[in-house]
């Protein structure tokens, strides 16, 4: 027992020392043994099966049945010299002897008939239609030779002398013994030509068999340096660039995404090492936001972040959204966004970038917040709602904000905005098999939010666009799509962002935003600018059954009396 242990623990050991190039390699190698071993069975096999064709070949029917009909001709030629003799046998003695050998060899004759006519009636497969009609034909003419022999055996039985003669000179015996002698002879070479063609095909078949079997063991030979090429280029290249990706990270480039096309469980290995590089990168970003908001000195930095905090984004059957905000400086962002379900049913989806950074443009976003929230429960329109949010600037002469309203329907997918000189929003759309493309626009419909359009009337005008099944609108910051790296004026720019979402496999909501923001990250060498923000909102590829309608519609009625308590 202790040596078989200490065998298992060196063994472990081996195996686990053993790299998987290694264990591949010894893979591929006992695969060549196996087929190896295989090629030999099938030679075998090969060898055992032209012994069994050839068996089979000795038991053919048609052989059986050849071997039959040359029974039946000697049979006929014995019955008709016995039945000669008795018909011309001068004394009684000789007409006993000659009618008992006669008797004997047609009985015979009849054995030799009722196995051709068995051999016939059982053969399988059946015989072809012209040897059985060349069959029908020789036991019809067997059939007149046999009655026309027994009628002039009858005669010479009965003594009828005149009648004998007349059948012996007239010879409708012996015509008819030789019209069946040929018939019989005719089936016998059309017996032998179909044996000799079925032993031919069959020596083809067999010839074809060891080809195919030759052709298998060449293939399966193939196989094998095959089989490690593929191990090599989905298994060992795969895990060399992933750990290339990996020790680049460790180096300190947390820029580059990790990233691995290959087998699901090596690219779930990726996933989640892209995963940790991002979850580094966010802690960087909040470890230097943290120390950002210190330098800022603002007491009310903690309470201002927290006013301009987002409500938890709504849960609408047939819906799902993500939403994401990163500060250019310190805690406080001029961006802010919310998700807010409204009394009639509906959901607003706001978003504002106000001029400027620090704790000052976090008050002016705080006071834009609040009205635009009030105006949207008061009266859910997006114009008024933009005109009333406009009084903000009536004391910040020095100041602005872009902002989008958008209000959407659950049940229909319309939603109605006003856009005051945002960046348009998109509605976009990922078909399976198919680029990503965008749908619809939602362009500015008036100009920004500040002291200058206080008081024109009807400055922003309300728009509608359609989200169908399946689609997503997208509501980001000019923080997105400006961004570059230090020195450079190179920016994203929303087709370097759709660039980047098209390699998604699933366009949701949160694998939007997350790639949008690191895409971002990454452009601008993981230092932003400007503040970001994005909001993704998804409408389900199946429309929503009535119940299900009715159920979102109270979730969202539940959801703004919340909100307002």
């Amino acid at each position: 027992m202790s040596s078989l242990s200490a065998a298992a623990r060196a063994w472990h050991r081996l195996m686990t020392r053993t790299s998987l190039q290694r264990r591949v390699s010894v893979m591929g190698l006992s695969f060549l043994v196996v087929v190896l071993v295989l090629t030999v069975v099938l030679f075998v096999s090969m060898l055992g099966s032209t012994r069994a064709d050839n068996a089979a070949d000795s038991l053919n029917p048609q052989r059986d049945l050849l071997g039959h009909v040359e029974q039946m001709q000697q049979d006929v030629v014995v019955v008709e010299s016995t039945h000669e003799l008795y018909v011309t046998a001068a004394d009684l003695e000789r007409l006993e002897r000659y009618g008992t050998a006669r008797t004997e060899a047609m009985a015979a004759y009849d054995a030799s008939r009722r196995q051709l006519v068995a051999d016939v009636r059982d053969a399988d497969p059946p015989l072809e239609e012209e040897l059985r009609d060349q069959v029908t034909r020789a036991l019809d003419a067997a059939a007149r030779w046999r009655s026309l022999s027994d009628q002039q055996a009858g005669f010479k039985a009965r003594a009828q002398g005149a009648e004998l003669n007349e059948s012996v000179v007239n010879g409708p015996v012996d015509e008819a013994f030789l019209q069946m002698y040929g018939q019989l002879g005719t089936l016998q070479e059309q017996l032998a030509d179909a044996r000799d063609d079925a032993l031919e095909e069959a020596r083809q078949d067999a010839v074809q068999t060891r080809n195919v079997q030759f052709v298998v063991a060449a293939i399966a030979l193939l196989l094998v340096p095959a089989a490690l090429y593929l191990v090599r280029r989905w298994v060992i290249h795969p895990l060399g660039s992933l750990s290339e990706q990996l020790l680049r990270v460790a180096g300190g480039d947390l820029q580059t995404p990790v990233s691995l096309p290959g087998p699901p469980e090596l690219a779930d290995v990726a996933a989640s090492a892209e995963t940790m590089r991002r979850r580094i990168l966010d802690e960087l970003a909040d470890a230097v936001s943290a120390r950002e908001a210190l330098q800022q000195g603002q007491p009310l930095v903690a309470e201002v972040r927290d006013q301009l905090t987002a409500h938890d984004l709504p849960v609408v059957p047939g819906w799902s959204a993500a939403a994401a905000l990163r500060p250019a400086e310190g805690l406080l962002a001029g961006d802010w966004y919310d998700v807010l379900p409204l009394p009639d049913g509906r959901f607003a989806v706001v978003v504002a970038d106000v001029s400027g950074h620090g704790a000052r443009a976090g008050i002016v976003a705080i006071q834009l917040k609040r009205l635009l929230e009030a105006a949207l429960h008061l009266a859910p329109e997006p114009d008024l709602a933009l005109a009333m949010a406009a009084r903000v600037f009536s004391d910040e002469a020095e100041r602005f904000a872009s902002c989008v309203v958008a209000v959407v329907d659950p049940d229909s997918g319309t939603v109605t905005y006003a856009n005051a000189g945002h960046p348009a929003p998109l509605v976009l759309r990922h078909d399976e098999g198919q680029e990503l493309r965008v749908v619809t626009e939602l362009e500015p419909t008036g100009p920004l939010l500040s002291w200058l359009h206080l008081d024109v009337p009807g400055a922003w005008r309300t728009a509608t666009a359609s989200m169908a099944p399946g689609s997503l609108l997208v509501v980001f910051t000019d923080g997105l799509t400006e961004a570059r790296s230090t020195g450079s004026t190179e920016e994203l720019g929303i087709g370097g962002v759709l660039r980047a979402l098209g390699g998604l496999p699933e366009l949701t909501p949160q694998a939007l935003v997350d790639l949008a923001l690191d895409e971002a990250r990454r452009f601008s060498g993981g230092r932003a600018r400007d503040d970001v923000t994005l909001v993704a909102l998804a409408r389900g590829a199946t429309p929503l059954s009535a119940p299900a309608r009715d159920a979102a519609r109270e979730s969202t009625r539940n959801g703004a009396q919340s909100s307002r308590t």
